[in-house]
């Protein structure tokens, strides 16, 4: 604002100053203009010289706002003033006259100091009374017309009374001399009232800008105030949305009860735990309020929780009071969180405790059992080659090589399992594990009729990763097909690109018997199975390997329509 105020004074003063400029200077110029036409005439018609000219300059400067008029000679000498005691004097601040001279017609100005430091609005021309002898013509007539009109005796009286510095104006007026006299006037004017006018003006902008400069500090203040209050409205609103939001959102349940027993706000976790909103306090929470409004302090309890349909729940409950600024009760905070899935968690703790060190048991007698086992199948070869000639005999030998066979695949999965996995990673191209792993079941596929049917569609064509584990995935999961596919069943292998650019998918899809819905939760867990021949480790192993490759591994199934295992691998 400040800068635009001063401008705009600044403009106005300017303005003024042109004004009262232009307004002098046309006072200047028409009193310059209307004397030396009184001038001209007088000369003319009745022969005036200096003395009547002089009295006209003090007619003249009685005129409001003229200080001065006067007549001076080239070289500043007075010739003429309204004050008859400067007449004679050296005016000593004469202005250059050949600028002056290039054009008689033309009227100059200035401001200009004087001795008592007041201002004076100065103008001046060259004084031409008598035109030149190219312009004068009528007027050359008329003098001469009127002289011809005296006698001699008038004639000789006029040439006497000219006989002063107006001379030379009349001699060429009677064609005397070729040129006529270099004279200069001034006319002063006082600048009194553009002075006041000026100073009114100052006056008026400097109350003007206190006012505004008022009226802008008051509207800078409300401006502020105004801001103040919005961010402080903000402000409040961005913490009362944060607190509801962190209210909301804390993992813990929380619940207000006013005096009157009544719940006043309930949170998302709180719902969560109890099953829903709660209409009015349970027996247990008026208990505890009881209890604060006796003790006026905070509590905390571990209780069972019944709710909807007999549901109960281990909550662990921090209750407190809510007190005012008078410290009095108005109403009651109950935190409090579920206790049930932690102590799930640490009873699935302890069973796991238990079934790692029945696996390390396990572990050792499978190792204690595989050697027995290899001299038991080498002796039922062994019979089975001897009694080659006895059918019966030879079966029996052949089905205890199976059922060896078949107790020792079960005893090396066990150790599989049960000893520490490592990995050990490289670079692996999909193409070649997927048909090297397929290559591995080829036999069981042709002997059950199965399609086979590959689409690799990726841009990352080599992964990191252990391509001994991944076979041993891969082939788990194309035997665990195998068996669920009658002839003629359909095995889809599918790799794609996923959203994620570090990851890839693979697929191993089927359209056998399926999944139901019950067992599709454990299928990951040691020891389960649905098959009568099965042992329960494959489908755990392909899990452990593939959190220790850092991939994840899902199932999608529905009974009779088929499965689908899906593995995200990392490609780095």
């Amino acid at each position: 604002m400040l800068p635009i105020f001063t401008f705009m004074t600044l403009d106005r003063l300017e303005k003024q100053k042109e004004f009262f400029t232009q307004r002098l200077s046309e006072k200047g110029v028409s009193l310059i203009r209307t004397f030396e036409a009184g001038t001209r005439t007088g000369m003319l018609t009745m022969g005036w010289g200096a003395n009547r000219i002089q009295a006209m300059l003090l007619e003249t400067a009685l005129q409001p706002e003229v200080i001065y008029m006067m007549i001076t000679s080239k070289d500043g000498r007075i010739l003429a003033h309204s004050d008859e005691s400067m007449v004679g004097q050296i005016f000593d601040d004469m202005p250059g006259t050949v600028k002056i001279n290039e054009d008689t017609a033309m009227v100059y100005h200035r401001v200009k100091l004087q001795k008592d430091q007041t201002q004076v609005f100065e103008v001046f021309k060259r004084f031409v009374p008598i035109r030149s002898r190219a312009g004068r013509g009528y007027m050359g007539m008329d003098g001469m017309q009127m002289h011809r009109d005296h006698d001699s005796r008038g004639m000789q009286n006029f040439e006497k009374r000219t006989r002063d510095w107006c001379r030379p104006y009349m001699e060429n007026q009677l064609d005397k001399l070729p040129e006529m006299a270099e004279h200069y006037i001034f006319a002063g004017l006082s600048m009194e009232r553009a002075r006041i006018a000026r100073d009114s003006l100052v006056k008026e902008t400097v109350w003007r800008a206190i006012l505004f400069f008022i009226l802008g500090c008051v509207g800078m203040l409300a401006l502020f105030v105004f801001q103040a209050y919005r961010s402080a409205k903000a402000s409040l609103t961005s913490v009362k949305a944060f607190s509801d939001n962190v209210i909301q959102n804390m993992p813990s349940g929380l619940v207000t009860i006013s005096p009157d027993h009544e719940i006043t706000s309930v949170n998302n976790a709180a719902k969560n735990i109890l099953g829903g909103d709660l209409a009015r306090p349970s027996p247990e929470m008026i208990d505890l309020i009881k209890e604060m409004e006796i003790s006026q302090e905070g509590l905390n309890r571990e209780i069972n929780f019944i709710i909807a349909q007999g549901r109960k729940l281990d909550l662990d409950i921090t209750a407190s009071p809510i007190k005012d600024s008078e410290n009095q009760i108005s109403g009651f905070l109950f935190l409090f969180r579920d206790l049930t899935q932690i102590r799930e968690l640490k009873q699935q703790v302890e069973t796991n405790k238990r079934l790692a060190a029945i696996g390390k048991l396990a572990a050792g007698v499978a190792h204690e059992i595989r050697n027995p086992l290899s001299s038991i199948k080498g002796f039922a070869t062994y019979f089975g080659k001897r009694y080659e000639d006895k059918a019966s005999d030879k079966e029996i030998a052949q089905i205890m090589v199976k059922e060896v066979e078949r107790i020792n695949r079960s005893v090396t999965q066990l150790l599989e399992f049960a000893k520490p996995m490592v990995v050990e990673k490289k670079q692996v191209d999909i193409q070649e594990m997927i048909t090297h792993s397929l290559k591995l079941v080829d036999h069981d596929l042709k002997q059950k009729n199965i399609e086979t049917r590959v689409n690799i569609d990726t841009k990352k064509t080599i992964i990191h990763t252990d391509g001994d584990r991944m076979n041993q995935v891969l082939l788990n999961l194309y035997i665990n097909a195998i068996e669920a596919l009658d002839a003629k069943g359909i095995l889809e292998i599918q790799v794609k690109d996923t959203q994620k650019d570090e990851f890839i998918e693979i697929r191993v899809k089927d359209n056998g018997k399926g999944i139901d819905e019950a067992s599709l939760d454990l299928i990951f867990d040691p020891y389960f199975t649905t098959r009568p021949t099965g042992t329960g480790l494959g489908l755990s192993i392909v899990h452990r390997i593939i959190e220790n490759l850092g991939a994840r591994i899902c199932v999608e199934s529905q009974k009779d329509t088929g499965t689908c295992f899906i593995i995200k691998m990392p490609v780095a």
